[in-house]
């Protein structure tokens, strides 16, 4: 076995090359991982941030630490840093000690047995993985199969997302989850997923926005702010947060109309576009396309909800950033957000004859 550091295994679990259906924990039960979090590469706090998983009963929203020994938990001085006491599950390769916060045993997952046999580690695995488009230097000739691509899978996420969002239209709460969560972007989409439970619905019409920062404050749920607390930054967004639910709820029969949409912007003091933008596109697109569901319109759900990213402005992040070092830049939410499908279901998995571009470059 190679040299064995806690990156190995962090790698391992971020490309999701672990066997998670088997994982039991040391102490018997079973463990269902739904999201393995965002890895905090800063070198400070734990390993992975807003992770969600179901043990013992229980769905908990958290951070994971990894170590190679459970000990080092404690040779790493852990147990005297509050940005450690959201840790959920403790990942190592050996468990040699038990850990506790404040005084309850932390629940370990000890990778050893599943590192051997089927799941032998993998000594030959290309341990940094380079973000980049396999095909970036061809791409360019085939536009008519990359618009094939766009346009396959703008509705596959779509419909993907949609089918995700599975409290549309159970009850009113369903839309509260979709923005709350569309409220935090990537950072602390799991954080303001949380706040719903935190905070219910008839919370924001009983309570001063003040009052609701209290609450959040007394109950710290894993923020992807300096040592997982809340900057002054996420405070500002759960003040606009607060402002916008009630007003989202009080003006239910303009829901639907986008330019309405901006009111509420102005109203919640939300004057960052890539907020705004990010509540129209993941959180807008799909609640009015639930509208069509209802009236079994199924397909003119999906072509509001293209229409309705077609005229917002696309993103700005990182994978755009990718994309760009080939030359393709999206004119809109429809083509970026396309694009990000493209490059996570396909590109990332290496999925190229999958791809209609890698499928006509394997025919040269």
């Amino acid at each position: 076995m190679i040299a064995l550091l806690e990156i190995h295994l962090q790698q391992l679990w971020s490309d999701k090359r672990l066997p998670f259906h088997a994982f039991h924990l040391t102490n018997g039960s079973p463990i269902e991982i739904f999201q393995t979090g965002v890895w905090n590469k800063s070198g400070s706090g734990p390993d992975f941030q807003c992770a969600k998983m179901r043990f013992d009963d229980l769905t908990w929203y958290g951070s994971v630490e990894f170590h190679l020994k459970s000990s080092d938990w404690y040779k790493h001085q852990h147990q005297l840093d509050k940005a450690y006491e959201n840790v959920i599950l403790h990942v190592v390769f050996e468990h040699d000690h038990p850990v506790y916060i404040n005084h309850y045993l932390l629940p370990t997952l000890e990778l050893k047995s599943y590192l051997i046999g089927e799941f032998k580690f993998p000594l030959r695995y290309k341990w940094e993985i380079h973000s980049k488009i396999h095909c970036g230097n061809r791409i360019s000739a085939f536009p008519i199969q990359f618009r094939q691509m766009q346009h396959r899978t703008i509705i596959e996420r779509i419909t993907r997302k949609y089918s995700l969002n599975s409290n549309l239209g159970k009850d009113i709460c369903g839309e509260y989850s979709i923005i709350s969560t569309a409220f935090g972007t990537k950072n602390n989409s799991l954080s303001f997923e949380l706040l719903t439970i935190q905070i219910p619905l008839q919370t924001h019409f009983t309570e001063s926005e003040d009052k609701i920062l209290e609450r959040v404050l007394a109950n710290d749920l894993g923020w992807k702010g300096k040592n997982l607390t809340l900057t002054k930054g996420l405070r500002s967004r759960i003040f606009s947060w607060t402002k916008f639910i009630r007003w989202f709820y009080t003006q239910m029969e303009e829901r639907g109309n986008e330019a309405h949409w901006k009111e509420g912007f102005v109203y919640a003091n939300i004057k960052s576009k890539m907020l705004q933008n990010n509540l129209l596109i993941n959180a807008k697109t799909y609640i009015d396309m639930h509208a069509y569901q209802k009236q079994n319109k199924t397909n003119s759900g999906i072509r509001s909800a293209m229409n309705h990213l077609e005229s917002i402005p696309p993103e700005k992040n990182r994978i755009s950033s990718i994309w760009k070092t080939v030359e393709i830049v999206a004119k809109n939410a429809l083509e970026s957000q396309a694009n990000l499908e493209i490059y996570q279901q396909f590109c990332t998995r290496r999925k190229c004859l999958d791809c209609s571009v890698g499928q006509q470059i394997s025919k040269i």
